[in-house]
């Protein structure tokens, strides 16, 4: 039950940067291992110094769409016409309020946009060019869409197209042999006074057909956030993300069958199975468990627990795994 005072013992929190099968030579990648430890610890520390659940996530994924080793903002894999198509979305699990926007390549941050909307707007969900002129209307900083294009995004597209094939960011493929930029991103958080909030952030897949939509920005699929129940951030294959109803699958196993937060979220990833797809999601429940599973060989993840301490992984292992 949340509370209307703070408590610090309440706060958790998480990150994830991506999901998929990366070569297994691929090394312990301290580059892609400190900026999860270093976003989430800036995380924690608003967190316990008294931000909202929202606040938190928003400026992690928003750290994480700055950086170039994630597929979000600068970074974010391309789609087959060689663009960025960004999509993001935010959830307020005090009140079930929530933003969404996709296929924009003009909005500096996609995940302020999507708050921006939630908190700006009477509406949920904007695409492409109308999102992208909201965004000048709130005054929301615009670029060229070349400012999210590297040289290694470029390079996997061109090397997707060659083997004709449509990848999730992190996967070993033998067209494919670029590690210098990984994953999806995402947050969720608990905060001193008990409320949840999830938020994330993509490129989506790379090679993708133009105007495609995945899981992120479809709220009760790859993002959810509710008090009752728990926060959720995905990563993998969204469209079996969104044939299972990831998030609200989630979030119905626990709020109307009293499953734990472990056991719906394993189920749930049971049905992405089902339908085809492989990656994971990170999850925090109304009582402060933390869930981190996924099906493919890696996903990419910081949590933070009761202990304070941050911890990150990428395989199947605990904090150096």
């Amino acid at each position: 039950m949340n509370s209307s005072s703070p408590d610090p013992e309440t706060i958790r929190f998480a990150l994830h940067g991506g999901a998929g099968d990366p070569p297994p030579g691929a090394g312990p990648q301290p580059q892609q291992r400190d900026v999860l430890r270093r976003v989430a610890g800036e995380a924690h520390a608003l967190l316990r110094a008294g931000a909202s659940a929202l606040d938190a996530v928003t400026r992690a994924v928003e750290l994480m769409e700055d950086c170039p080793l994630f597929n979000a903002g600068i970074g974010a894999v391309l789609s087959r016409d060689g663009q960025p198509e960004l999509d993001a979305a935010i959830a307020d699990g005090t009140d079930r309020a929530c933003g969404a926007v996709t296929g924009i390549s003009r909005v500096r941050s996609p995940i302020r946009l999507a708050r921006a909307i939630m908190e700006r707007t009477p509406h949920v969900f904007f695409g492409g060019a109308g999102a992208e002129r909201l965004a000048a209307e709130l005054g929301l900083e615009l670029v060229e869409p070349g400012f999210f294009i590297t040289a290694e995004r470029l390079q996997q597209l061109e090397a997707a197209k060659r083997a004709g094939a449509i990848t999730l960011d992190h996967d070993d493929h033998a067209f494919c042999d670029d590690d210098a930029a990984f994953g999806t991103v995402g947050a969720v958080a608990r905060d001193s006074r008990g409320h949840l909030a999830a938020a994330t952030s993509t490129g989506g897949l790379s090679n993708k057909l133009p105007g495609r939509v995945g899981d992120t920005p479809v709220i009760g699929a790859g993002t959810f956030a509710d008090d009752r129940s728990a926060a959720v951030s995905c990563t993998g294959t969204g469209e079996s993300f969104i044939r299972s109803g990831f998030g609200h699958a989630v979030h119905a196993r626990i709020a109307w069958c009293g499953w734990t937060l472990d056991r719906a979220c394993a189920e749930a990833l049971e049905s992405v199975a089902h339908y085809h797809g492989r990656g994971g999601c990170i999850a925090i429940d109304a009582q402060g468990n933390i869930a981190l599973p996924f099906n493919a060989r890696s996903m990419y993840r910081a949590w933070v627990e009761a202990d304070g301490v941050v911890r990150v992984a990428i395989g199947p292992g605990g904090d150096g795994a």
